[in-house]
């Protein structure tokens, strides 16, 4: 496990708990390859993915949470950890995952450094009906 606070802004800095028999017990966040995983102590609890399209661009493409844990902000903390580590690199992110877009569309200049919008690549999401050319 790595040590991912940080780069995170210092109210990000505090893991989040969840309760277990004896009290408070943490949840983890860990990056595997190119993921972020949340653990805690009944497994996982949530996850955000994203892949490389070319050295300079990942797209962002799956964001879960559990729903015993939802409302809890834990998919913006993952959220977090992705640009953090999308900035440090200099990377641009096309935010295919339909809860990062929303995240993106509510704070666009908050992520503007990173957000590669529509019109700027030659990628797109291919489950879109909107990324089909029409004739």
């Amino acid at each position: 496990m790595s040590e991912l606070n940080e780069n995170l802004p210092e109210e990000k800095n505090s893991a989040p708990r969840e309760t277990g028999e004896e009290g408070y017990v943490d949840i983890v966040v860990q990056k595997q390859g190119t993921s972020y995983i949340l653990t805690g102590i009944g497994g996982t609890v949530g996850e955000m993915t994203y892949h490389m399209v070319d050295v300079d661009t990942w797209i962002v493409n799956h964001t879960f949470i559990d729903p015993k844990y939802r409302g809890r902000n834990l998919g913006r903390m993952l959220l977090d950890y992705v640009v953090a580590e999308a900035r440090e690199n200099g990377r641009k992110i096309i935010p295919a995952c339909s809860y990062v877009l929303e995240q993106f569309k509510q704070n666009p200049d908050e992520f503007a450094d990173v957000w590669l919008k529509e019109g700027e690549t030659q990628y797109s999401d291919t489950y879109s009906s909107d990324s089909v050319m029409k004739g």
